[in-house]
This record gives structure tokens, sequence and C-alpha cells, in this order.
């Protein structure tokens, strides 16, 4: 048993270091922007806003669903303002963080040529 964990174990290290060795020379898949992490930062908030911008619009417009049902019930309306707060706080630190990543690229980038 201890033979045949032995060689399981050499099985699994070959099959792990095999493909490190045989790609040593991996080239880069994505765009020349992305090789540095400022790039790389401001390429993902990028796409993390086109995802959660239209879901941020959703929440939005429940908001406003919900401003509607409560029909002047203090309990919904304060419901629907808590609702429509933390979504527009949400919105703004999502933009607020590419703006600054926008920022620190717009300042890397010259630096470094």
């Amino acid at each position: 048993m201890k033979h045949l964990r032995g060689i399981f174990f050499a099985i699994a290290v070959f099959g792990l270091t095999t493909p490190v060795i045989v790609f040593a020379e991996f080239q880069n898949p994505l765009k020349r922007e992305l090789d540095s992490v400022a790039g790389f930062t401001a390429a993902f908030l990028k796409a993390v806003i086109f995802i959660v911008f239209p879901i941020a619009v959703v929440f939005v417009v429940y908001s406003g669903f919900l401003f509607v049902t409560a029909q002047g019930n203090p309990e919904g309306l304060a419901t629907a303002k808590r609702n429509f707060l933390w979504t527009i706080i949400g919105v703004g630190l999502l933009l607020g963080a590419w703006a600054l990543a926008l920022l620190i690229k717009g300042t890397i980038d010259p630096i470094l040529g």
C-alpha cells in the first residue's frame, strides 16, 4: 500500500510539473495595455461596471416600485428611501473606484514610459 501511494505521488508531481516545463515561454494572451497592474485594474473595474450597472438600474426601478407600493405608509417609505440610498451609494462607490483606477493608471503610465 505504501508503494502504491509513493507511485501515485510521483505521477502527480510529474503531471503537475511537466506543463510548467513545456510551456515555459508563455505569452500574454491579453492586450498590451494589460501588462501593468494599473491597466489590469482599470480593465477589471470597467468589466465589473458593465456587469453591475444594469443590476443597479434594476435596483433603482425596484426602489421606485417600493415608493409606489408604500402608498404613504411611513414604514414602507422608510424602506424605499433606505433601499434607494444604498443603491446610489453603491453606484457612487463603483464609479469612484473606476475613476480612481483610471487616475492611478494615468499617473503611472507616463512614469513607466
